[in-house]
């Protein structure tokens, strides 16, 4: 099987589908936009990414990717066996992909932290007053999925869904990205650091077998949402 992952792993929904290939075993070569003009080209109809293509057939939106990598390669299952705990995950996977992005938007382009895309920015600085709303509520988001995590691994079952991958694509944008505040917002929760880097672990790129070769991830700025 071959695979080609089209986008930046700094967009969520790009590192979501590359943890997901991680996850199943499946080696990619990631194909990172060298201009705009690239969206258009990969996919012509909503000109967002990620794009997958395996075996030289194209899957878009990042939903849609983690469900035919089920199809294909079935193991480990990215969704639970009950029912129940799946609808859950499909759930958190769509409030992660729908809700959680734009909390991340607002932190990375505000007036604060547009700047210090290119540049370094200062951990001491204090949030400035105008991002202080988004930063209560987004630490409440937070602090409610710490109560839907529970005592468990990952949300709602002991392996990772597709629940946390699109997480984990969220709260790696926020904190690879010049949002500090964030940063401080999940150190300030270990349960929720710790999470992350439980799920970081699990996924993380397998060293690639003789004769196979290993996807890389190289991270190129981008403000447009992906799928």
């Amino acid at each position: 099987m071959e695979a080609k992952l089209f986008g930046s792993r700094l967009s969520p929904f790009v590192e979501k589908v590359a943890r997901a290939l991680q996850l199943k075993g499946i080696a990619f070569t990631l194909v990172p936009p060298k201009s705009p003009a690239d969206f258009k080209r990969w996919n012509p109809q909503a000109r967002k990414m990620p794009v997958v293509e395996i075996d030289g057939r194209r899957v878009f939106d990042s939903t849609q990717i983690l469900r035919r990598l089920d199809q294909l390669v079935p193991e480990p299952p990215l969704f639970d066996r009950n029912a129940d705990v799946a609808a859950r995950q499909r759930f958190l996977e769509d409030w992660s992909d729908e809700s959680l992005y734009w909390y991340a938007m607002a932190l990375r382009w505000s007036d604060a932290n547009a700047e210090a895309t290119t540049t370094q920015v200062v951990g001491s600085i204090p949030a400035p007053a105008a991002l202080r709303p988004v930063l209560r509520v987004l630490g409440r988001r937070f602090d409610e999925l710490l109560v839907w995590l529970g005592d468990r691994p990952y949300f709602f079952a002991d392996r990772p869904s597709v629940a946390d991958l699109a997480l984990f694509g969220q709260l790696n944008v926020l904190q690879s990205g010049p949002t500090p505040q964030a940063e401080r917002l999940v150190a300030e929760r270990p349960r929720l650091a710790d999470y992350f880097l439980r799920v970081d672990a699990t996924t993380a790129e397998r060293r690639a077998e003789p004769g196979r070769g290993a996807a890389r991830g190289v991270d190129f700025g981008t403000t447009a949402r992906g799928a």
